[in-house]
């Protein structure tokens, strides 16, 4: 089960890291055509939008099993291992909870969205709803990210931060 998880969660970032490197793409060849006096991609700026939203929340659930996310450990550093552990505990806790709640409302937003029928219409039309979808996926993947650190904390060093 853990292999499993754990693919998943390699295999959505792996999928963010290429949707970032087509954004990467997409606007230097609009910046490109823009120079050259050309018409730029239409939609590029409406995809973009969407595709950033859609990777930064595929990546979140490894960015975070992998503990590279940015934490500030200015009161952590000064604590004994036994606090450091215990408080890592709480975050962990904390986190596993408001991953569930943003879940359950992202949940509610999509069912919403997909019982209107709702459209976004910008440069091309879509349901809304294809917008929605990774929020409450990736949310209950971060809950249950936080959950496994909260039962196996992860290694309680203060980190090397040079501060």
């Amino acid at each position: 089960m853990n292999r499993a998880f754990d693919a998943l969660l390699q295999g959505l970032a792996v999928i963010a890291a290429g949707l970032f490197a087509a954004i990467a793409v997409v606007i230097a060849i609009n910046v490109a055509l823009r120079n050259l006096g050309l018409p730029v991609l239409y939609g590029a700026l409406d995809a973009i939008q969407y595709t950033i939203m859609a990777a930064t929340f595929m990546a979140a659930p490894w960015v975070l099993a992998q503990d590279a996310h940015v934490k500030v450990d200015l009161v952590t550093a000064g604590l004994p291992d036994g606090g450091r552990r215990l408080l890592g505990r709480i975050t962990a806790l904390i986190g596993a909870v408001t991953a569930a709640v943003l879940g359950w409302y992202g949940t509610l937003a999509l069912w919403s969205s997909i019982t209107r029928g709702a459209v976004i219409r910008t440069s091309f039309t879509l349901p809304e709803w294809i917008t929605l979808v990774f929020l409450p996926l990736c949310m209950g993947l971060c809950a249950v990210v936080f959950l496994r650190r909260f039962w196996r904390p992860v290694d309680s060093q203060p980190s090397q931060s040079g501060l």
